[in-house]
């Protein structure tokens, strides 16, 4: 039978549309209810906008990636609105929050600050309950997100995540055009890695700059703190530095405080006792003969009452802290800046140390309250851009004495803030106060990968058991081990063990630090932390966790115990797998070794030493 054109282009015309149909219900059948689909429709722009208008567009950055363009115009220059841009997500995807500017917190409504250790940019996250990206957003603009905000609400069955422009010290300059981008990744993936994706998307060029320059062969650092706020006398300490050696330090922190110690004015007239000089110098010439570069923790602001000090700069002060007495210098005053520069550089020309180790910044951060003063030729209004100008005034004097001296970190470091830890700092405590080091340690990893500024100096004092002195370093492990005691009066069995987990984190430094990092559960602030490469496996557990066993374990597995309890738990994936295993107990010494058998899909429990640990790997 023969068909005309017309029915044969009706019968072919019913013939797709019935595949159109099939597709649509199989579509329909195979994707959920609550399938999210990014688009104009999720995207909301609100604020005084006037007199600008604002457009946007949406690019492709790979697979489930996007740059959101967001670009304002105004016929006129005007000062910067203040508006946000927001995105909508299903709330039922999402049952954590991560945000580089609060604490990382299960309850998403209401998350409190970290104060000043906020990080200087907007990363925030929705994440799954087994800690996998549901939506991450991040934001760059020409004044490196400065004044960006992130926050989010709730909305019906919607989370609204939302960015804040201009909302706090905004510029105090006008502008005609205004460009930024925010990148939202939807990718399925482990949140550790959409962070440090959309960090490493807003520090591009840092980074660079960063793997030409990283050099961790000052670590790990040993810190005077301690003895020094024991009122241990220099001389002491320094008669104490050959048993350093047995360590492993890299580098000599001399902490703050150390001024009172030797009798000095440096921040005043840069004068000195000399039997103090030749005390301090002696120290130094100690550290140069080990080998051992030393830095100089020298938070100047902080000029106290010193009654030549406070006449000579009466008025620029940005802030006053009691009880401590302390005045703050106000950097946006040229002749402050003048005089802080000229302090450093004085100093380092006759004292010859290997680098500072600046604490200022902290010291100058705007947003803890400044003092209203009248102006007395300040030449910045912003106090963020006047420490910009002083850092970079610090760094090319200093340079032109010594090309190669050290500057401290490269990045600012996030929080939480740890000054309600201090006594835990100081080891007079015990460690319960070690998940707070550990959030904070985490969260500068996430950031900032290997080049983590993360530094909490950690001292050790002679009362403290082998598995507490164990527990503390843990607490550090994949950041960069600051420790501080006075050897003489440690225990042997103590220095053993600071010896062991120093020795640990060197030989292990490359999976610690350049393989995959992923800590566990957010909103129970990380309470197991893994890293993997292609030679080794490392989960040191905190807290209660089940670990999966790995079917096939073609590498060895450490597991660290960083707990009180005992009891490790595992969940075998196959019944009848056998592994070798060996338990060290917190001191390094082997207690038990044989071998593993699995005799089901059940949980293993195994019993390992406090602040030790087991190492499991593939029966030969």
């Amino acid at each position: 039978m023969k068909l005309n054109s017309g029915r044969r282009m009706k019968l072919v015309g019913s013939m797709l549309l019935m595949l159109v149909l099939s597709w649509q219900n199989y579509v329909s059948a195979t994707e959920p209810d609550n399938f999210y689909v990014f688009d104009e429709s999720k995207i909301r722009i609100n604020g005084k906008l006037t007199p600008f208008e604002a457009t946007y567009d949406i690019k492709e950055y790979g697979l489930k990636r996007f740059i959101l363009n967001i670009y304002l115009h105004s016929t006129n220059a005007a000062e910067p609105p203040t508006f946000n841009v927001s995105v909508k997500f299903p709330k039922d995807k999402i049952n954590q929050i991560w945000n580089s500017k609060t604490w990382s917190n299960k309850s998403y409504f209401s998350m409190p600050s970290y104060d000043r250790a906020a990080a200087g940019f907007s990363i925030i996250s929705g994440l799954t309950i087994n800690d996998h990206n549901q939506i991450t957003l991040t934001c760059k603009d020409a004044y490196q997100a400065k004044f960006v905000s992130s926050n989010i609400r709730e909305e019906n069955d919607s989370i609204i995540f939302n960015l804040g422009f201009f909302e706090d010290n905004p510029p105090l300059s006008t502008l005609q055009d205004y460009q930024a981008e925010v990148m939202i990744d939807f990718r399925n993936i482990h949140f550790s890695k959409s962070i440090f994706d959309a960090s490493s998307w807003f520090l591009e060029d840092e980074f660079k700059e960063a793997v030409a320059s990283v050099d961790t062969t000052n670590v790990p650092v040993f810190s005077t703190w301690y003895p020094m706020h024991r009122n241990i006398p220099l001389e002491n300490i320094t008669k104490e530095l050959d048993s350093l050696k047995t360590f492993n330090f890299r580098s000599v922190l001399v902490d703050d405080g150390w001024q009172a110690l030797v009798n000095m004015k440096i921040d005043t007239s840069y004068s000195y006792e000399q039997n103090s000089y030749e005390t301090m110098n002696l120290f130094r010439q100690k550290c140069v003969e080990m080998g051992l570069p030393l830095y100089l923790w020298y938070s100047l602001p902080f000029i106290g009452g010193n009654p030549v000090v406070l006449k000579k700069f009466e008025g620029k002060y940005i802030r006053y802290r009691a009880p401590r007495q302390m005045y703050v210098l106000d950097p946006r005053y040229p002749e402050v800046r003048k005089h802080l520069v000229s302090t450093y550089a004085n100093f380092l020309s006759e004292w010859h140390f290997d680098g500072y180790w600046f604490d200022f910044l902290k010291g100058f951060y705007p947003q803890e309250g400044a003092l209203i003063e009248d102006d007395k030729g300040r030449d910045f209004v912003a106090i963020d851009l006047a420490v910009d100008t002083l850092y970079a005034d610090m760094e090319a004097r200093l340079k032109s004495i010594n090309p190669n001296i050290f500057l401290g970190q490269k990045f600012s470091i996030v929080g939480p803030n740890l000054a309600s830890y201090q006594n835990f700092l100081t080891g007079f405590v015990g460690v319960e106060k070690t998940q707070v080091v550990r959030e904070k340690m985490v969260n500068n990893r996430l950031l900032y990968g290997k080049y983590t500024p993360f530094m909490e100096v950690v001292a050790i004092n002679p009362r403290e058991k082998p598995t507490e002195v164990a527990l503390k370093i843990q607490s550090v492990l994949f950041g960069n081990p600051y420790l501080s005691f006075y050897v003489a009066t440690l225990p042997q069995d103590v220095k053993q063990t600071i010896r062991f987990w120093l020795d640990y984190w060197r030989k292990n430094y490359k999976v610690l630090f350049e393989g995959s990092f992923e800590p566990m559960q957010v909103s129970r602030f990380y309470p197991v932390v893994k890293v993997e490469n292609d030679q080794k496996i490392i989960y040191t557990v905190y807290e209660d966790y089940t670990i999966n066993l790995p079917v096939e374990l073609n590498k060895p597995m450490d597991i660290i115990n960083s707990k009180a309890s005992l009891e490790i738990k595992l969940l075998s994936g196959k019944s009848g797998l056998e592994y070798n295993f060996e338990t060290f107990n917190c001191v390094g010494i082997s207690t038990e070794k044989g071998i593993l058998k699995t005799k089901g899909k059940n949980s293993i429990g195994l019993s390992i030493p406090a602040g030790g640990f087991i190492r499991i790997s593939q029966l030969k």
